[in-house]
């Protein structure tokens, strides 16, 4: 499929409905914000490990065939924003390499097509550095070009050195505040250690710092300064490294602090999120496969900076009944 229709079909696509998701879609179905500012809700829509997969899988991919493509995707976010109101769309990372798609527009096309969907924020993956900094940067720079909806999208890192590579610098917060009627919802990411993932010259000036140790201070200053409700872990670490390597079960043992984690990096399916208890509440941790054929769901009631209720699941996309 040529590029300007592909972008056509993307456009025509997000003016359908679909009811892929088994969840309610009423925001009457979740407790509502109190008058004062002191309670209100959000779900959080999320993938990881996209890998340049813009079209849903053919036949002769077992239980994936003929889920995912960017254009349902589409179709499925807009009616959920629709339906619930207060959304965030979040990607862990990986958006780059695996199909021709990627080889011939090296990732510019990936950014474009998430901010035409509507991606709120994401972090990076080990092979969004596939072909190096000034490449990933370009395709940043091709998703600027784009930047029409208001706020922009923002990449979250707080565990990449960029000092070395300034162009990337700028265009990577450690974190991001987004506001919604009764709540306040930080955003951070972390990503995984480079060594035997990426080669030295492909992130050359950035430098990969413990992601516990950086996660931190962030999230004690998303708490304490700037007081957000709920606090969202965008990670590429792998759900379960079974102690080899930081990873996402492990880190709300080792940060306080932290609502949910939406991780990528293992590929793994969850069909709800892991509930991992905190000293106070609990962490959700999820993650939904890889390549598109899955939207992540997860919904949080909040009343005066604690979350009262938590659930979520993993939706298929599908095509259009």
């Amino acid at each position: 499929m040529e590029r300007r229709d592909f972008l056509a079909s993307l456009g025509a696509a997000a003016t359908l409905a679909t009811g892929a998701s088994g969840l309610p879609l009423r925001a009457s179905d979740a407790p509502q914000p109190a008058a004062a500012p002191v309670s209100g809700r959000i779900t959080l829509l999320h993938t990881n490990d996209t890998h340049s997969r813009i079209e849903p899988f053919g036949p002769g991919n077992g239980a994936i065939s003929g889920l995912g493509g960017v254009a349902r995707r589409a179709t499925l976010v807009k009616q959920l924003r629709q339906q619930l109101g207060s959304v965030l769309l979040l990607d862990a990372g990986d958006t780059f390499q695996g199909t021709p798609y990627f080889n011939r527009y090296k990732g510019r096309l990936d950014y474009q097509l998430m901010r035409m969907v509507g991606y709120d924020a994401g972090t990076l993956g080990n092979h969004d550095f596939d072909n190096g900094v000034g490449p990933l940067v370009e395709a940043m720079e091709s998703m600027e070009q784009l930047q029409h909806a208001n706020p922009p999208f923002a990449f979250v890192n707080c565990n990449f050195d960029c000092k070395g590579a300034p162009a990337l610098a700028k265009r990577i917060r450690p974190y991001l505040v987004r506001e919604f009627p009764g709540l306040r919802v930080g955003i951070t990411g972390v990503g995984v250690a480079f060594a035997n993932l990426v080669a030295p010259k492909n992130h050359e000036g950035i430098t990969w710092k413990d992601p516990f140790e950086s996660l931190r201070p962030v999230v004690r200053r998303l708490r304490e300064v700037e007081k957000v409700d709920l606090v969202v872990v965008l990670s590429h670490l792998g759900y379960n490294l079974n102690g080899t390597a930081p990873d996402d079960l492990q880190m709300p043992g080792q940060v306080a602090g932290i609502d949910a984690i939406i991780g990528g990096h293992s590929h793994t399916f969850l069909d709800t999120p892991t509930r991992v208890k905190q000293a106070q509440g609990e962490t959700l941790v999820f993650q939904v496969g890889f390549g598109g054929v899955n939207l992540g769901r997860m919904d949080f009631a909040v009343a005066r900076g604690a979350v009262k209720a938590a659930s979520g699941a993993s939706m298929p996309v599908l095509a259009s009944a």
